[in-house]
């Protein structure tokens, strides 16, 4: 069975050919105008139609040429030396991580040594403060014990003193 044909203006229909071949129309305004050198133009018309072969054909070899451009011997060092660019900047990359992560460590031990020491030397301070502390009440209870009108003349001269300090202090902030 036949199949149907698929009508459009991309198919031609070949029922609509003319029957003949149609006639040279050039050739004939060629022979009103006079020119009957037929050889000499069919030469030229030869090379020139040659010329336009050789121009299609150097322009799908440029284009080629230039489609396969990255892959040109040419190009095979600048390639070489882009991807050696690119592996060096990687490793460079991976050891900067590296040693990133080696300080970022060494830092943390580090912090960790200076708490521990910091905790320690703390505990030193606050053990001498706690004994100096025990040793000041120690000696304030023995002075009082023994000179104790010495201490109440001492606590009223303090306690004026401090008093015509801060009454000084407030006449200067008033101005």
């Amino acid at each position: 069975m036949a199949e149907r044909v698929h009508h459009s203006s991309d198919f031609p229909n070949f029922d609509t050919y003319p029957a003949a071949p149609p006639s040279n129309e050039s050739a004939n305004l060629l022979e009103e105008h006079g020119v009957t050198n037929w050889p000499a133009l069919d030469r030229r018309a030869a090379e020139l139609g040659t010329a336009a072969g050789k121009l299609v054909v150097m322009a799908r070899q440029a284009r080629e040429t230039l489609a396969n451009l990255p892959h040109n011997a040419v190009f095979d060092p600048i390639s070489n030396l882009a991807q050696t660019t690119r592996s060096g900047a990687e490793n460079l990359r991976r050891l900067a991580a590296r040693r990133a992560v080696q300080l970022t460590d060494a830092a943390r031990e580090k912090a960790l040594d200076l708490k521990h020491e910091a905790g320690a030397k703390a505990a030193v301070l606050g053990r001498k403060a706690k004994v100096n502390l025990e040793r000041a009440q120690v000696r304030a209870a023995h002075v009082v014990r023994e000179y104790p009108v010495h201490v109440a003349v001492a606590a009223g001269v303090a306690g004026f003193l401090l008093g015509v300090a801060l009454r000084i202090r407030r006449a200067n902030r008033a101005y």
